[in-house]
């Protein structure tokens, strides 16, 4: 009977382990299983099962983030593709072995901490992984427990933010170098300011009192006949041109009018003249011909490149020479300032790519150039260094057409009152003259000069250069007297414009400009004269009766002319 019994009970718990094998028989065939873990005395082993797929496998091998099916004490069930790349090892010796195998150094405590915490609830955390070419990663780990016919799981996905961090790494130090260089550039502007306010003060203020009390003493000597009151009045004059040659240089230094008036490969030459007597460092300029006119915005941007390499040379390099180069290929400017010493690179390297000890210098100029698309790279050597600029460049419409616009047959020519002197019939047996000055005093000035001579008559007056182009056609002048740098077109762009509907108009330029690149920018555009302004009283009669008579006028710059 208890035989019989015990037969009973092995055949019932026979069907029982039946049951559960056909359980976990239809569990493997519907994918409920991904691994089977077989006990045995020396090791547990870990059967992955690749017959056992069900559609969100496929979901899961495919995504971009890694996931796995971890045991208790971290050992990996089960992983995709994604899982084990981000921890650098082959699919294959990957499950079955501890995921701590993969992590080392204090990531490794991080790690087996998340275990333990994700075996009892969710938890989310950060280690760092470093792959086979030295490079550090950062990993995100979320882990939450997961029960499965009774056995206790771990389901972890890992996220790579190693691009992540990298990019808000390189985005705050990005903003923390645009915050002190935009610091730097306010402090660097006060400066500026306080500057220019001394040097008026203590240089142009000075000698407007010294001429002020020259001028009170001419007056009281005139009252008395004396001799000297001639040299005190010379000394007057004298001194009026100091202070105009030292206001201009201010003025130049700040922004050099010929950028605005004949474009960048112009004002290079014109820094590079000035630069040379300042510092005896020798520049050979190489220029783009036939570059034409860039945006403004480029044209500053570059020139400010040539003046802060520039000065670099001066300070630092030893160089006895420099030369700048400018050229237009593959749909860019480029400009290069070379230099052959070695001072330069002795500068700490904080001091050339922060905002030490070179001003704004190179982050100021590299910040110009992104900021039109474009970048600066500065490559230091024994023998020298070479800054080089290069900038998006689209080809210029041809010079005419860019001065021609369809507003220019439209002007109005709102001539004053005393230009009717057209009409009077007087003035046939005069020489007529056209004057061109935004500065009314300036233009009362000078039509004052010409009228004392009774030789001449002024016909017009403009404001600016596309009145004096469209007057130019209506008066037909014998002389137009322009000023360069005027509103609309530049006296520069307007003599052109002038020649090209008068091939024989004479031209005489009046200018605050004195520089030898002025005079060649003149010739260029075939003025056949030019003044000073600071020599207006001294030259300007002389320079109308030679450009009158067919002459040319260029007393102090005959070297620039044959340049």
């Amino acid at each position: 009977m208890a035989t019989k019994h015990k037969k009973a009970k092995s055949t019932a718990d026979l069907l029982d382990r039946i049951v559960e094998l056909e359980e976990t028989l239809r569990a493997i065939r519907m994918g409920e299983v991904d691994a089977v873990v077989v006990k045995s005395g020396e090791a547990d082993q870990v059967f992955t099962l690749q017959g056992a797929e069900h559609p969100y496998r496929l979901l899961v091998e495919t995504i971009d983030e890694g996931a796995a099916t971890l045991s208790d004490d971290g050992t990996v069930l089960y992983s995709n593709t994604s899982f084990a790349s981000i921890f650098g090892a082959p699919l294959e010796k990957f499950i079955g072995a501890p995921l701590q195998n993969f992590v080392a150094g204090e990531d490794l405590a991080a790690l087996q901490a998340l275990i333990r915490s994700g075996s009892h609830g969710s938890v989310r955390g950060e280690i760092r992984l470093t792959a086979t070419d030295g490079r550090r990663r950062t990993v995100r780990l979320t882990l939450s427990p997961s029960r499965q016919l009774g056995t206790e799981t771990i389901c972890a996905v890992a996220t790579e933010l190693t691009e992540l961090v990298e990019t808000n790494e390189a985005l705050r130090v990005t903003e923390s170098s645009l915050r002190q260089l935009s610091g730097r550039l306010l402090q660097l502007q006060d400066e500026e300011r306080r500057r220019i306010a001394r040097d008026l003060h203590d240089i142009t203020g000075q000698e407007i009192a010294i001429l002020s009390m020259s001028l009170d003493r001419l007056s009281r000597l005139m009252d008395t006949g004396k001799a000297e009151a001639k040299e005190t009045l010379d000394d007057s004059r004298n001194m009026v041109r100091k202070m105009a040659e030292e206001i201009r240089t201010l003025s130049y230094l700040l922004h050099p009018p010929l950028l605005d008036e004949s474009g960048l490969n112009s004002a290079v030459r014109w820094y590079a003249e000035g630069f040379q007597r300042r510092s005896s460092i020798q520049v050979n300029v190489i220029d783009a011909p036939g570059l034409g006119r860039l945006p403004v915005e480029v044209e500053t941007a570059l020139f400010r490149v040539v003046q802060e390499s520039l000065t670099n040379v001066h300070r630092y390099s030893g160089s006895p020479d420099a030369e700048i180069r400018i050229f237009a290929a593959d749909g860019q400017v480029r400009l290069e300032v070379v230099d052959h010493g070695t001072g330069i690179a002795k500068v700490p390297r904080t001091a050339v790519d922060g905002v030490a000890s070179l001003g704004v210098g190179i982050p100021g100029m590299r910040e110009r150039l992104r900021q039109l698309g474009g970048q600066l790279e500065v490559e230091f050597g024994r023998t020298g260094t070479r800054v080089t600029a290069t900038v998006p460049y689209k080809a210029a419409e041809s010079e005419f057409k860019r001065y021609m616009s369809p507003s220019l047959s439209a002007v109005e020519v709102n001539a004053p009152e005393t230009e009717a002197v057209a009409a009077d019939s007087s003035l046939p047996t005069r020489r007529r003259i056209l004057i061109a000055d935004d500065h009314e005093v300036m233009r009362r000035g000078v039509r004052g000069l010409i009228e004392s001579n009774g030789e001449w008559a002024v016909c017009g007056e403009a404001v600016e250069g596309r009145e004096a182009v469209q007057m130019s056609k209506q008066l037909h002048p014998d002389l137009v007297i322009l000023d360069i740098n005027m509103p609309g077109l530049t006296g520069l762009e307007a003599a052109q414009q002038i020649r090209m509907d008068n091939p024989s108009a004479r031209i005489l330029f009046f200018s605050v400009h004195e520089s030898p690149q002025t005079v060649r920018e003149v010739v260029s555009v075939g003025g056949q004269g030019y003044v000073a302004k600071s020599r207006a009283g001294h030259d300007l009669v002389d320079a109308v009766r030679a450009v009158l008579e067919g002459k040319t006028f260029f007393p102090t710059y005959s070297t620039a002319m044959s340049a």
